[in-house]
């Protein structure tokens, strides 16, 4: 999707993933675990997040899936299943039909038009309406949530301004917000957002009460963190 704040999409797209490959990383995952960290190995989540679009990947995707939900697959839950995706509309027209249950989380990363263009130029064929209009219409479950991700950029997108927009576009909609500072990568010119920043954003939005976390760095040492992966470095 070519999403200008993740080192990840500078790669380019190769190809989309196999049914197989998808459910290979699990299991070789889960290997990992048996050997290194005996008794560990049970994995309690799934997140389809951080590399690629995989709504755009739909049909190997939701096969994946369905593995991972049957009783002679890994026989994971469905409220344990979470997919993220840019905005796709044509698989989220798709989601009720052929994956209802499994958890969805959009990358949302701004509420005004013109800064979302830039985070993620697919706003300008699938507008940030347009795909919150279609996801609204995605039954819930009694307890399901939609959790919106939403990157902090320094002097960018992390102002009260861009907190009150983002609070009153969600509020009274069943959300969950996750705050992800930015993790700089080589040739950004973005830059992680101060602290006092951060947590004035976040009181902001819980004046909308919208439950609202701040995602910390894992792995932002060796370039491992959340749009930082990128296999050519």
């Amino acid at each position: 999707m070519n999403c200008s704040f993740c080192f990840t999409g500078k790669q380019g797209l190769k190809r989309n993933l196999t049914t197989s490959e998808i459910v290979g990383q699990f299991l070789q995952a889960w290997r990992w675990l048996a050997k290194n960290r005996p008794g560990e190995e049970r994995i309690l989540n799934i997140v389809f997040m951080g590399q690629g679009e995989p709504l755009h990947n739909f049909d190997a995707v939701k096969k994946a899936c369905e593995i991972f939900l049957s009783k002679h697959g890994t026989s994971i839950g469905v409220q344990k299943i979470t997919i993220s995706t840019a905005g796709y509309i044509p698989g989220l027209k798709r989601w009720s039909q052929e994956i209802p249950g499994v958890n969805l989380a959009l990358s949302l990363h701004s509420p005004f038009k013109e800064k979302r263009n830039e985070l993620i130029p697919i706003n300008m064929k699938y507008p940030l309406d347009e795909v919150l209009a279609t996801i609204d219409k995605i039954p819930l479950n009694k307890k399901q949530f939609i959790t919106y991700e939403y990157i902090l950029i320094k002097d960018f997108n992390d102002s009260p301004d861009d907190a009150k927009k983002l609070g009153t576009i969600l509020a009274g909609k069943r959300a969950y917000i996750n705050l992800i500072p930015f993790n700089s990568f080589p040739g950004s010119h973005y830059n992680h957002p101060d602290l006092d920043k951060i947590e004035k954003f976040k009181e902001v939005l819980d004046t909308f009460k919208i439950p609202t976390l701040i995602r910390s760095a894992k792995g932002d040492d060796v370039l491992a963190a959340c749009g930082q992966l990128n296999s050519k470095n």
